[in-house]
């Protein structure tokens, strides 16, 4: 075991004084268009500004006005689709084949973040109003969610320029080769398509966003990625649901739930996960990012546990589904693949 010194100390703090003042700045100007424009206008920008955040310091900053832009029309299609099952899983299956197939020039984890805010954004569409009604006749949400979604992507450009010679160290993304990045993709594609259709189908509600992101995030082009991610998606839910239990208690112990109180340490839990997002280990991200989601997801619910516990369990369907349908894809294209080559070879 390492001795803590403070040195040591000072690096950790550091580290998580940027996570956190990085994230702020990203949600500042989103949360004042909601506070004086338009309601509901924060998470929409946030959802611009995180893909090209990531893509920016995930080792795709060349390509991060594609991103923006990929992002921008992805979105605006989603909240032009209104949550109607088929468009809007063909929509998410087709944002999830571009994502596999970038990883034939390692880009496929840099763009993701497109994919599982695309989630969320077909799942639980914010809902836009006038704050101002002399500044407005009316709240159009659809040309409202791409002016958002492209304004998020400029700032999250912005910060980024200016901040990034402070940020860690990205390796090169690898290239990956056509055989493993066809599967790949196609195994993205069908299994967020299809989970897609049957949440929007079945009205699973809001939190069904995490399970297209927990495919999102576990699925990965070779199988020794795959089971590591699983098993830290796993660990890292697990430990921050919780920590999320946890602070809930103490909440309300102190009478704090559902109020400012409660979203400030939420806000604080998702910063020092930032702090992690490049340099991992990932358990620890995704252990600090789960209680600050499940706190915001909850904070105006009266039954919080009952929140965390969905999660898990869209964490764990999503997991199943990832696995399965992976495996499932792999096998059939490896068998494709030698019969095309038996017919070649005779």
């Amino acid at each position: 075991m390492k001795k803590l010194t403070l040195a040591t100390v000072e690096l950790y703090a550091r580290r998580y004084a940027l996570g956190i003042g990085f994230f702020l700045i990203l949600l500042i100007p989103g949360i004042l268009i909601a506070s004086f424009l338009v309601g509901g206008a924060a998470s929409v920008f946030l959802f611009g500004a995180l893909p090209v955040a990531v893509a920016f310091f995930g080792g795709a900053r060349k390509q991060s006005l594609l991103v923006l832009v990929f992002m921008t029309a992805a979105g605006t299609l989603a909240r032009a689709f209104d949550g109607s099952p088929i468009p809007s899983a063909l929509l998410v299956g087709l944002v999830a084949l571009t994502i596999g197939l970038g990883a034939r020039r390692g880009l496929s984890s840099p763009i993701m973040q497109v994919g599982i805010v695309l989630g969320f954004l077909v799942m639980s569409p914010p809902d836009l109003t006038n704050k101002d009604s002399s500044l407005f006749s009316g709240i159009d949400p659809v040309l409202s969610t791409a002016i958002l979604l492209a304004v998020g992507g400029l700032w999250a450009l912005l910060v980024g320029t200016i901040v990034h010679k402070k940020a860690p160290t990205v390796p090169e993304n690898k290239v990956v080769d056509l055989s493993v990045v066809v599967p790949y993709a196609l195994s993205l594609a069908i299994s967020t398509g299809v989970v897609t259709y049957c949440l929007l189908f079945f009205s699973a509600g809001n939190l069904g966003a995490w399970m297209i992101l927990t495919i999102f995030v576990v699925m990965k082009p070779d199988r020794d990625s795959t089971m590591s991610t699983t098993k830290d998606r796993i660990q890292g839910t697990f430990a921050g649901t919780v920590i999320a239990i946890i602070a809930i208690e103490i909440l309300d112990l102190f009478n704090s739930q559902q109020g400012l109180t409660q979203v400030i340490l939420a806000l604080l839990f998702i910063g020092i996960a930032m702090a992690y997002f490049v340099p991992g280990p990932y358990w620890v991200y995704v252990m600090c990012l789960t209680p600050g989601v499940i706190l915001l997801d909850s904070n105006a619910v009266s039954d919080q546990d009952d929140v965390a516990f969905t999660r898990v369990v869209y964490t764990l369907i999503g997991i199943a589904i990832a696995l399965v349908i992976g495996f499932l894809v792999q096998r059939s294209y490896k068998v494709l693949a030698k019969r095309h080559s038996g017919y070649s070879g005779s």
